[in-house]
C-alpha cells in the first residue's frame, strides 16, 4: 500500500474520509430504510436496511485499508445507487454517489492497491 508521505502507524486522510462517508451513507440507509419499512411495510425499504448493515462492515474493512474491502465498497455503492432509487431513498442515492465518486479518485485509491 502506498503511504503518500504519511507517518508510520498514522491512516491516511483519504482512508479515514473514505471510511467516514460509508459510515455516514450507512446510517441514513439504516435509518430512512428503517422508517419507511415501519411506515410502508415496503420491502425494497427492508432491503436498504440490509445494505446498510453491509455497510457497517465495509466500514471496518475501508478503515484497515483492506483492497477487498475498497472493492466491494465500489460494487456496493454501484448496486446502493439503484436500489435506494428504486426504494425512494434519495439521500441514500446523493450519499452512495457521493462515495462512489470518492473510493475511485486516484488519490483515494492508491491507498488501496494490493501489495
Amino acid at each position: 500500500m502506498a503511504d503518500a508521505g504519511t507517518p508510520a502507524g498514522q491512516r491516511p486522510k483519504e482512508v479515514t474520509w473514505a471510511g467516514w462517508l460509508i459510515l455516514i451513507e450507512s446510517l441514513t440507509g439504516l435509518i430512512v430504510g428503517g422508517v419507511e419499512y415501519a411506515i410502508w411495510e415496503n420491502d425494497l425499504s427492508l432491503l436498504g436496511v440490509v445494505l446498510a448493515v453491509i455497510g457497517f462492515w465495509l466500514y471496518t474493512m475501508i478503515i484497515k485499508q483492506d483492497y477487498a474491502g475498497w472493492m466491494m465498497a465500489v460494487i456496493f455503492n454501484i448496486i446502493a445507487i439503484f436500489l435506494y432509487f428504486a426504494g425512494d431513498n434519495y439521500p441514500g442515492v446523493v450519499l452512495s454517489i457521493i462515495c462512489f465518486v470518492y473510493l475511485v479518485l486516484p488519490t483515494t485509491r492508491v491507498h488501496f492497491e494490493q501489495k
